[in-house]
């Protein structure tokens, strides 16, 4: 997330400010050291490959996805990647770039991709700030369409039914048809003077859309006309100023069973009946990364760096790690008995996922880690700043 985009690491220490979790002017002092381990558990990379310059220093939301038996990978410049997940050999590469320079998204300059990686209906999404969404066939990278949307596409888009839905910086919502990209159907959002940069991914549960809104709701329509469900609030916007009123919910809501999950930064942590929206239970707690969830327990990290274990039945903490606060984490993910958060250092965390300690890190890439792991199987996949792409397991 980003209040302004002067740099990644300015922005995001911004938002760790309004947090309240730091008071100096010194960024030495807000970011917590590597902590010294008896012993250190390190993940075992099994390959490492690079898609295009990646992100760069550029906010992007921007993550792998595994279907059809390939791994895509987007960066920012517009290369979209399929690879094997099996060793990262490529199995086709497409640059978007040339796109805008002809054709209707010509008046832009650079793909500026932000938004994806989503799949569905053997086709490949991704978003672009230049307001615009790109379908490719998913056997060999060709594009299928492309189409204009109004504002940036920040966050993955949700394929539901013959829809693609996506939630744009501009506070509009809107979809489109999956075979072929036409315009379908779009609801205006409630736009505040102050937001963070980012946008709410969209979810999907029996024909549903279900996203998180810039004045600190979760909402939900009919994917099929865009008609309202419900809308739930996580957050106030109480504070004296305008900083201090920022309540965006930009965590991605999870799914399960009959509830759905998601947080909202200045607000809570929620547990939202699906069918009707009420809110089962809210806890406080500040975050924009997504949420992991196994079985009945929560994993989030919070908007100062924080790591937390919840249970989702009833919102009560089964642990909180703070060591590694101020290190910019990604969300967290799990693996077996693990639990995984990457930083802006590119050091991967492994932590004990039933008590909170910290087992062990290793440095994947100095660029640093943005995105939330991706989990397949026995493998963790991980995109760095840099473009660099990464397969590990933990021993």
């Amino acid at each position: 997330m980003l209040l302004a985009r002067k740099g990644w690491l300015a922005g995001l220490l911004s938002v760790a400010v309004l947090a309240g979790c730091a008071s100096s002017d010194d960024e030495s002092e807000q970011i917590s050291p590597l902590p010294e381990l008896d012993q250190n558990l390190k993940v075992d990379v099994q390959w490492k490959e690079r898609v295009g310059k990646g992100i760069e220093d550029y906010w992007s939301s921007l993550s792998p996805a595994i279907a059809y038996d390939k791994l895509f990978v987007a960066e920012r410049h517009g290369i979209v990647s399929a690879l094997s997940p099996e060793d990262g050999k490529e199995i086709w590469s497409t640059n978007l770039r040339r796109a805008f320079s002809d054709g209707m998204l010509k008046k832009n300059k650079g793909a500026r991709l932000s938004g994806g990686v989503a799949t569905g209906f053997n086709k490949v999404f991704v978003g672009s700030e230049n307001g615009a969404i790109f379908a490719l066939n998913a056997e060999d990278g060709s594009v299928a369409w492309e189409t204009t949307t109004v504002g940036e596409v920040l966050s993955d888009p949700a394929i539901i039914g013959r829809m693609v839905v996506a939630n744009t910086a501009a506070g509009k919502v809107q979809a489109f048809n999956v075979d072929n990209g036409e315009f379908v159907w779009q609801m205006d959002l409630t736009m505040p003077p102050l937001m963070l940069r980012g946008s709410s991914g969209v979810a999907s549960s029996q024909g549903a859309a279900i996203f998180g809104t810039p004045d600190g709701k979760v909402s939900a329509l009919f994917a099929d006309s865009g008609a309202p469900i419900w809308e739930a609030r996580l957050a106030e916007a109480t504070g004296s100023n305008e900083l201090e009123r920022v309540v965006d919910v930009d965590v991605k809501p999870v799914v399960r069973g009959d509830n759905v999950y998601s947080a909202a930064f200045n607000g809570n942590l929620a547990s939202i009946e699906l069918r009707s929206g009420r809110i089962a239970w809210s806890r406080k707690y500040s975050s924009y990364t997504p949420l992991a969830i196994q079985g009945f327990q929560i994993y989030m990290t919070d908007s100062r760096g924080a790591v937390y274990s919840i249970d989702r039945r009833n919102g009560l903490e089964n642990w909180a790690n703070t060591e590694l606060t101020g290190r910019l984490l990604t969300g967290p993910q799990t693996l077996g008995n693990y639990l995984v958060v990457g930083d802006f250092e590119g050091y991967l965390h492994v932590l004990d996922r039933q008590t909170g300690e910290l087992l062990g890190y290793t440095q994947i890439d100095s660029s640093g880690l943005y995105a939330q792991p991706l989990r397949d199987g026995d493998k963790l996949y991980l995109q760095t700043r840099s473009g660099r792409v990464a397969a590990v397991t933990i021993p």
